[in-house]
């Protein structure tokens, strides 16, 4: 029975250390880049850059699944704050924002990121999603679309796929295997598995010198952070099936810009279906692009936020 016991607790020392060592880790080499804003009790991570005297409508940008907001302020955040403000948010459980009740739902995330508009006198962003956070992006139009001087949405997730998510993503959200793969499996195979993840992302495209580095991939693997965004995924679909009933209430502008080489969000089924509801919508397709268009055609991107700037 000593023996079982000892076991048991040499077990959770382990994985207590594994799991800990990964997060220093993660937070040292990626730390908190904006300050924290406090919405509903929560505090969101956000970071506030660019000119906060120009003319032009300020932009709002979210990021996608297994991602943070560097990965956008790397992409687009830095181009566009020249001439412009540009709010960048970790969306609720990700990065350094806190997790609120049913931090899942896409309009639970949405009006968090609508209390950090409001919090810093915002009028009239333009705001921009990319993948999930495209999915999150439609959620924040349908309810604020009259706060709002546009909408662009970059690979969006807006309809119905087939299929599931990946078993990692699943298992999270199960009481005790979730716990050990949080725990245990992910601190470890999270970090060789970054790469390969990475590359598929962009393919055909490369992706930026030291983008797992420069991006704060690494804060994904923290136990917390990876279990919202497992619950994010798990709970994507059956929210998607509901939400994209109302695209046809979208009344502002809205431009779609994918990359017909993605393999991550299927340009048929999501950016080209989401262009027949919304009336005057804009798609513009990229060729030769994969799913990060964000980083690999930021350029056009830049220049379709112009356009709705005036």
């Amino acid at each position: 029975m000593r023996v079982l016991i000892s076991l048991v607790l040499v077990s959770v020392l382990l994985l207590t250390g594994v799991a800990g060592c990964a997060t220093w880790n993660a937070e040292k080499t990626a730390p908190m880049l904006g300050a924290h804003v406090t919405v509903n009790g929560d505090e969101m991570h956000v970071v506030d850059i660019g000119a906060h005297d120009s003319t032009k409508p300020p932009v709002v940008l979210i990021h996608g699944a297994s991602a943070n907001l560097r990965d956008m302020k790397i992409a687009l955040g830095d181009t566009l704050s020249v001439d412009r403000r540009v709010v960048i948010i970790d969306r609720p459980g990700r990065g350094y924002s806190d997790r609120p009740d049913e931090g899942w739902r896409l309009d639970r995330q949405a009006a968090q990121i609508n209390g950090v508009v409001r919090s810093l006198g915002l009028e009239k962003p333009i705001v921009v999603g990319q993948s999930f956070g495209g999915a999150v992006a439609l959620s924040y139009a349908l309810q604020y679309q009259k706060e709002m001087t546009g909408l662009v949405l970059l690979a969006p997730v807006s309809h119905e796929w087939p299929g599931g998510v990946a078993w990692y993503n699943s298992v999270s959200e199960t009481p005790i295997a979730g716990f050990l793969l949080r725990r245990f499996v992910i601190p470890v195979y999270g970090q060789l598995a970054a790469k390969n993840g990475v590359d598929e992302s962009f393919a055909p495209n490369e992706p930026p010198e030291n983008y797992a580095e420069r991006s704060g991939l690494a804060l994904l693997f923290r136990p917390k952070d990876f279990r919202s965004n497992a619950s994010d995924l798990v709970h994507l679909k059956q929210q998607i099936v509901i939400q994209q009933e109302r695209y046809q209430e979208l009344e502002i502008p809205v431009t779609i810009i994918t990359g017909t080489a993605d393999t991550t969000v299927s340009p048929e089924l999501h950016s080209k279906a989401l262009k027949k509801q919304i009336e005057g919508a804009t798609l513009m397709l990229l060729p030769e692009t994969g799913h990060a268009l964000h980083h690999a055609r930021t350029g056009v991107i830049v220049s379709a936020i112009e356009a709705i700037s005036e």
